[in-house]
C-alpha cells in the first residue's frame, strides 16, 4: 500500500528540495529500496481538491472551515508558528484519508524561535503520527549550498570568491549567512547561491540530488538540513520499510 505524505510548504522550490532529499533518504536507509520502486511506496500529497498544501493556503481554509487552535504549550505561550503548525496538522489529518505522515517545511527567516514553535505544535499531538520538521536556517538555499562542490576550475574560482568575500565558506557555515529582502545583499544565501551556481537552476538540483547525504548532514548539522534528514530516516523510513 502507498503511503501518504502530506507536505506543508511556502514556495515550490521547498517542496522540490524537502521531497527529493526524503527520497534520497528512503533509498539509501532501506536496503531492498530502489528509486524505481518509489512510486509504489509513497505518494507525496502536495495539494487536496485543487488547493495547495502552502501554510498560507492551508490557514485559509483551515479557519474557514472552523478549525481555531488555542491555550498554551507545554504551559508556555505560543511560539512563532505554533498555532499555524497546530492547525495544520489536525486539518490535514481531517481532510485528508488515510494519511500516513506530514512534512512542515518552513525557512526560519529572521525568527530564531520558529523551530520551538513547530516543536510545541509537535508535542501537543499524538506521538504515534509522525510528523517531521524541516526548518531551513536561514533559508532553503542554504541546504543547497552545503551540497555545492566544484565540478571544475571555473566553479572552484567562483567558491574561492565567496569565501574571499565572506569570510568562511559558505558551504561549512551557512548557518552565518542572513535572510534578508535585499537579494544582492552580501550575506544573502540567494546571493551566494546563485553566485556559486551562476544562477543555473539544474546546477543548483545538483547540490542535493548528487552530493553525499553524509556530506548534507556534516555541512547542515547547523543549518537544520542534518536534524531533517535524520527526521525523515527514523520517522518516516521505517513506515516503508526496516533500515538497514
Amino acid at each position: 500500500m502507498t503511503l501518504r505524505f502530506a507536505v506543508v510548504y511556502e514556495a515550490i522550490a521547498d517542496l522540490q528540495v524537502a521531497t527529493e532529499l526524503a527520497d534520497r533518504v528512503f533509498v539509501e536507509s532501506i536496503d531492498w529500496l530502489d528509486e524505481y520502486l518509489l512510486d509504489h511506496q509513497r505518494t507525496w500529497i502536495r495539494e487536496w481538491s485543487g488547493a495547495p498544501l502552502t501554510w498560507k493556503r492551508i490557514k485559509r481554509s483551515a479557519l474557514g472551515s472552523g478549525f481555531k487552535v488555542r491555550g498554551l504549550y507545554d504551559e508556555q505561550p505560543a511560539k512563532p508558528d505554533a498555532r499555524a503548525a497546530h492547525r495544520a496538522i489536525l486539518y490535514l489529518r481531517y481532510i485528508i484519508p488515510e494519511l500516513a505522515g506530514i512534512l512542515l517545511i518552513r525557512d526560519q527567516d529572521n525568527q530564531t524561535e520558529r523551530r520551538e514553535g513547530l516543536e510545541q505544535a509537535r508535542r501537543k499531538l499524538d506521538r504515534a503520527f509522525p510528523v517531521v520538521v524541516g526548518l531551513a536556517v536561514v533559508e532553503r538555499e542554504c541546504w543547497v549550498i552545503s551540497g555545492f562542490d566544484p565540478k571544475d576550475q571555473t566553479e572552484e574560482s567562483r567558491l574561492a570568491a565567496e569565501r574571499q568575500r565572506l569570510g568562511f565558506d559558505p558551504r561549512q557555515q551557512s548557518e552565518e549567512l542572513t535572510a534578508c529582502k535585499n537579494d544582492k545583499a552580501l550575506r544573502s544565501p540567494k546571493r551566494v547561491l546563485r553566485e556559486l551556481c551562476g544562477g543555473d537552476h539544474d546546477r543548483e538540483s545538483r547540490c542535493w540530488r548528487e552530493t553525499l547525504i553524509e556530506t548534507l548532514c556534516s555541512r547542515g548539522a547547523k543549518n537544520g538540513l542534518g536534524a531533517y534528514l535524520a527526521e525523515v530516516r527514523d520517522n518516516l523510513s521505517k513506515l516503508i520499510g526496516h533500515l538497514s
